[in-house]
């Protein structure tokens, strides 16, 4: 197994640490996960194929050390799993010169993860794609401090804007590809971990955002061989 496909699928709901926990679900080659971000801001699923490991559940409680043992390996590397009585308890992980265990959880003490009922109706749908990301991860690190992104539309045209607040701050502003069925006003999120979703979502072939003015956004992505969703939860401006 190529280590860089693994890590891609981790990286998509770790969040560069913000999801910690998890249950890995591997079902016919196919690795999948729902996952909730420590601040409960962005629940989401990612699933992915082609991962050469037998059926089961997976109890991930430290993402953070497992990616920490993958960086000390090769590209190439091989994965066991090992169980007792038919419940996987660790991850043996080897390439060429090294081997390693990454001892995993008891599902009991993963967090579950709420189910999205009832969807709102999303009336404004933006296009992400590679220039959408890059504009925004740029007036992101150019905005470090921000916490918020908001969205705003008026007359079919819609705006992102980052660091926004009621009161006067500074702020960078950019028109966006949107197809809008209804206006909405200045609806925030969280703009950290919307960063974070777009970096580790970068080889996606696909992508969209959608927005509903009841405050939930829909994040989308597809790729070779994987597919992954966030809902992020609106914030309250300053």
């Amino acid at each position: 197994m190529e280590k860089k496909k693994l890590i891609s699928f981790i990286d998509k709901y770790y969040l560069a640490g913000n999801a910690n926990s998890t249950k890995l679900v591997v079902e016919d080659k196919t690795m999948s996960c729902d996952f909730i971000t420590d601040d409960q801001n962005v629940v989401g699923t990612v699933s992915a194929e082609d991962f050469d490991l037998p059926n089961g559940e997976l109890g991930v409680y430290a993402t953070s050390q497992l990616v920490k043992i993958l960086s000390a390996l090769e590209n190439d590397i091989n994965v066991g799993i090992k169980k007792a009585e038919e419940t996987a308890y660790s991850l043996q992980v080897s390439d060429s010169n090294s081997d390693a265990t990454f001892m995993l959880a008891d599902l009991a003490v993963i967090r579950q993860v709420p189910k999205m009922k009832q969807l709102p109706d999303f009336t404004v749908k933006i296009k992400l794609d590679k220039g959408f990301s890059d504009r925004f991860i740029k007036a992101k690190n150019a905005l470090p401090e921000s916490t918020n992104f908001a969205v705003n539309t008026s007359n079919n045209a819609a705006e992102l804007i980052i660091n926004y607040s009621s009161m006067k701050t500074s702020r960078i502003t950019f028109n966006v590809d949107a197809t809008v069925d209804a206006d909405i006003a200045n609806v925030c999120f969280n703009a950290n971990l919307f960063k974070e979703i777009l970096t580790a979502n970068k080889d996606a072939t696909e992508g969209s955002l959608e927005v509903s003015s009841a405050g939930l956004a829909r994040v989308t992505f597809k790729g070779d061989g994987f597919a992954s969703t966030y809902y992020l939860v609106q914030l309250q401006p300053s």
